[in-house]
């Protein structure tokens, strides 16, 4: 009998997941690509927020999301510094509207936690099981300037999940990638194109 190789796992998943990687590397910053990825971005001061400069900022990162969204069906939100920008804003997707989040300040956290699989456009393709706390309580500025107030604690799947987005997000600002929260370093690769019609949270 001749001898044949072993061909690797996931193959038409990685193969998917290679086209999207190539796509994201037109405006995304990936781990090792950017230093700022793992410092504290610098906060945006109150007397520039309503510049016309931030103003572009603001509109570039929402295309980002929205092109992501277009391309992949998802995108929850993202980084400035994920394109490129080392500040303390980004922008969360609240189903069809985008709210932009500036020098957010986490002020209180739940402690009941979840561990539910992530994904980063800057850690692409890997899928990480991160636990965080079911909610958190912050203060940030819009894009006016003027603070607001986080505090939702719906515990609907789409409640969890914004929180979820809010904390991945505030983790970008302070330097910290979602892989960095997986304690055991257990990196999953998910071979079922529907990982996220079928991922849920898990009680810790």
């Amino acid at each position: 009998m001749n001898w044949k190789p072993i061909p690797p796992p996931f193959r038409e998943f990685k193969k998917e997941k290679c086209i999207d990687s190539a796509f994201l590397a037109d405006f995304i910053y990936q781990i090792g690509e950017s230093e700022d990825l793992r410092k504290p971005s610098k906060e945006v001061p109150l007397t520039q927020i309503t510049s016309k400069a931030m103003k572009e900022k603001f509109a570039y990162l929402k295309n980002c999301l929205l092109t992501y969204r277009q391309k992949t069906g998802y995108g929850r939100g993202i980084a400035a510094v994920q394109v490129g920008i080392s500040e303390r804003f980004a922008v969360i997707g609240l189903n069809e509207d985008l709210l932009i989040i500036i020098n957010p300040q986490i002020t209180k956290v739940s402690e009941k936690k979840y561990r539910y699989s992530e994904m980063c456009m800057s850690a692409f393709p890997i899928i990480a099981p991160v636990i965080r706390p079911a909610w958190i309580e912050c203060t940030y500025l819009d894009e006016q300037g003027k603070k607001k107030y986080w505090d939702t604690k719906d515990d609907t799947e789409f409640g969890k999940m914004l929180n979820r987005v809010m904390e991945h997000e505030i983790d970008h600002m302070e330097g910290i990638i979602n892989i960095d929260q997986v304690k055991s370093k257990e990196l999953i690769l998910q071979s079922d194109p529907t990982f996220y019609d079928s991922v849920k949270f898990e009680k810790v």
